[in-house]
């Protein structure tokens, strides 16, 4: 391969691997809550933060756009979608059936090492909360972590796909907006727990039952909130 060929090779890893940070960077954005519904992405500021050039973030943002979490508008750059009731409400009905499954088939395909791992996790989920004196869940990823987990768990690939990839940024936005629930934090953990050892122990039937019952929870405090600090009139739909 020719000096100009290898060189080529090598500035297209590195522009899909800036890419790749430039992805992460605007999910952990959400994730915390530095960047919300309707919010304009700073391109040049988000490429400043990460000691990246423009074309990389660009790249960032056209996938985040295919997957429906950003939105271009003409001559104004992007912004993070805005949903309303009707769509929050259809991302949880199709989340709803898809973790339930996944919840009873980690029950039986999960080793023992991998629910083991599970409740490990949660008991780090509450140390850290505990050490921050707070009952809001940790920030960050922490509670996608947990249905991930339980997701990879499954084994279907079909439930991964749709939970863990095409769906994933959505359900961020909701959850991230959801974490502002007073006190939701706390009983979250709860909820996990009961589902994590149901799956630790084998019980597919109940560990389905138990992600769905978590998932409705999470949905009817996420509408509530959603009636509560936002007006209907201006509400959106997906895109």
């Amino acid at each position: 391969m020719s000096t100009d060929k290898i060189g080529e090779v090598i500035r297209f890893k590195n522009g899909r691997l800036a890419a790749e940070r430039a992805v992460e960077h605007i999910r952990e954005l959400l994730a915390t809550g530095q960047l919300c519904s309707n919010d304009r992405v700073n391109e040049v500021e988000i490429a400043g933060n990460l000691g990246i050039s423009r074309g990389p973030v660009r790249e960032a943002i056209q996938r985040l756009s295919s997957s429906g979490l950003l939105v271009a508008e003409p001559n104004m750059g992007s912004r993070v979608v805005t949903l309303d009731e009707g769509a929050a409400q259809a991302l949880y009905e199709v989340r709803e059936s898809l973790e339930a499954l996944s919840a009873g088939l980690a029950a039986q395909r999960m080793t023992l090492a991998e629910k083991r791992g599970l409740i490990e996790m949660l008991d780090a989920h509450e140390a850290a909360m505990a050490e921050h004196g707070s009952n809001a869940y940790p920030a960050g990823s922490s509670d996608w972590d947990f249905h991930l987990t339980v997701l990879k768990g499954s084994r279907n690939e079909v439930a991964w796909r749709i939970c863990g990839n095409d769906l994933r940024d959505l359900l961020a936005l909701l959850r991230a907006r959801h974490g502002k629930s007073k006190g939701r934090g706390k009983r979250a953990l709860q909820e996990h727990r009961w589902v994590a050892e149901a799956i630790l122990h084998g019980q597919g039937d109940l560990a389905s039952t138990l992600m769905a019952q978590h998932i409705r929870t999470s949905r009817d405090n996420l509408l509530a909130l959603m009636r509560t600090t936002e007006p209907a009139a201006g509400n959106m739909g997906i895109g």
